[in-house]
């Protein structure tokens, strides 16, 4: 049995999985989930896996684990960079801790390279010509997976489409993203960045899915402030994907929850800014849900080859 495994700032989700005659993974077992213990650091993260991990393989043994987890993730399996989500995440030698407390094969990658791979293997991007993927929830976070696999890039953070600057009109052109950077679209088009958006415009805080609501019962700023953030998520994915040029673009994440609409917007304002070729790409809604993080990191997660036995 392979293992994926989804480590986020709240919940780790476990999965066990067998490869398929396609080349690709088959869910075998119900996702268990946990509560991740962020502010007992990377250790105890490591154990609260390794239960998780023989919990859902009960006595089937593993054979690898393929591990999606916040954070920006080095090419040896360790965490460079994180927020504060998890206590002391930065630096964490993830892949290393995991292969010693397991005793097999652990692939480590971001959570949303990991959930970008399922999609472009079994959802949104399968058979194309190369997929772009967003996520657009607290943050907004993306990867591009080409025809040849995963491009996670030379420091883990390829695919960083919330930290595309854009040019903003003058009374949004201040707010700084959470990197610290001014003109970040992850800053106006995030969850966060239309619940400020709709808060400065009204002088009411409310969640977006309140917001939301407004917007469907045909309150005009609600739905002004969604397609507004709409359009500036389609401007960033233009400006990707004009160097990419990948077949699907495709969108994920809470925010992305709100619907059809919410997505046609993105679609009209990519087409409306992409290059000719580009423009030819399809933006889809993201297939997969929940198990998007670990199906990919199982796809990730090596297949044991049988050792020849002797004549």
């Amino acid at each position: 049995m392979i293992v994926g495994v989804d480590i986020g700032g709240t919940k780790i989700a476990v999965a066990g999985f067998e490869p398929d005659p396609a080349g690709g993974r088959r869910r075998v077992t119900p996702v268990r989930s946990c509560a991740t213990p962020a502010r007992e650091g990377g250790d105890a993260i490591v154990r609260a896996v390794v239960e998780a991990v023989r919990a859902v393989a009960d006595g089937e043994p593993v054979t690898a684990v393929g591990v999606g987890t916040a954070g920006v993730v080095a090419p040896d399996g360790s965490i460079t960079s994180a927020t504060d989500a998890i206590r002391g995440w930065a630096g964490f030698p993830l892949r290393a801790a995991l292969e010693r407390a397991t005793g097999v094969a652990v692939v480590v990658v971001n959570d949303v390279h990991a959930a970008a791979v399922a999609e472009a293997a079994q959802g949104a991007g399968r058979g194309a010509g190369g997929l772009l993927m967003v996520a657009v929830g607290t943050g907004i976070g993306g990867a591009v997976v080409l025809p040849d696999g995963l491009r996670a890039g030379a420091t883990g953070t390829a695919g960083s489409v919330g930290h595309t600057e854009l040019a903003l009109p003058a009374e949004l052109a201040g707010r700084r993203c959470g990197c610290g950077a001014p003109g970040h679209v992850e800053a106006v088009a995030s969850g966060p960045g239309l619940e400020r958006t709709y808060r400065e415009r009204t002088g009411t805080p409310l969640p977006l899915r309140e917001v939301d609501a407004l917007a469907r019962a045909g309150d005009r700023t609600a739905a002004e402030v969604i397609a507004q953030g709409a359009q500036f998520l389609g401007r960033a994915l233009a400006a990707v994907n004009a160097v990419l040029d990948v077949e699907v673009v495709a969108v994920g994440g809470g925010v992305a929850g709100i619907g059809e609409r919410y997505l046609d917007e993105v679609a009209r304002a990519y087409r409306a800014v992409a290059m000719p070729g580009p423009a030819r790409a399809r933006v889809l809604p993201a297939e997969f849900g929940v198990d998007a993080t670990a199906t990919g990191a199982a796809l990730l997660a090596p297949v044991e080859t049988p050792t020849p036995r002797p004549a």
